[in-house]
């Protein structure tokens, strides 16, 4: 019996915990996790409330009314609280946010057009601009095109760009109505050469 108890609550602390975000992909959405991550972005730039975290197995947004205002990039933190599917999107809507170090966080460089697997994920794309529009603009490599788009928090202007510029852009991948799209952080995170 003692076994059995013990068991059970190893299978409990499993489905209630996750130590990595990739592991918080696979519990039922409601489920209360833990994870911890390095901060991608302040709260508020990328969405209201929002901000999103990532280790070396994946990334996630983060949202609700208990994340610290005064996140900053590169701060550990480790958070609980419960996942919610967002449009599409995995998130975690902490009851609880401890920062417990820092780390610099590395963007992974696009190299195919499998965007799914970097969603939430601090990506780098290095391309051509072959579009450009009032708040967005795409980016085309040999083997795909992403679009970026500038959220009013960024203070960036796309009419600094034209077709055929060379760019490397950094953001966070995220998923807008079907569609894949990198979301800058600040004006620093788009370089023209």
């Amino acid at each position: 019996m003692r076994k059995f108890l013990v068991a059970l609550m190893l299978v409990l602390s499993v489905a209630f915990f996750a130590a990595k975000i990739a592991d918080v992909y696979k519990v039922k959405e409601g489920e209360t996790v833990e994870a911890t991550g390095i901060v991608l972005a302040p709260v508020g730039v990328l969405g209201t409330l929002t901000t999103y975290m990532q280790d070396e197995t994946a990334g996630i947004m983060l949202y609700g009314k208990l994340l610290p205002a005064d996140l900053k990039v590169g701060q550990v933190i480790k958070v609980v609280g419960k996942t919610k599917v967002y449009y599409d999107i995995l998130e975690i809507i902490p009851d609880k946010v401890e920062i417990i170090g820092t780390a610099t966080p590395t963007a992974i460089e696009l190299k195919d057009g499998d965007f799914k697997k970097y969603l939430s994920n601090l990506v780098n794309v290095v391309g051509t601009v072959n579009s450009v529009e009032k708040y967005q603009f795409t980016v085309k490599t040999d083997k795909f095109e992403i679009l970026v788009y500038i959220r009013k928090e960024v203070p960036f202007s796309v009419s600094t760009l034209k077709v055929g510029d060379k760019v490397s852009v950094m953001g966070v991948m995220y998923l807008y109505k079907g569609m894949y799209e990198i979301l800058p952080r600040t004006p620093e995170d788009i370089k023209k050469f």
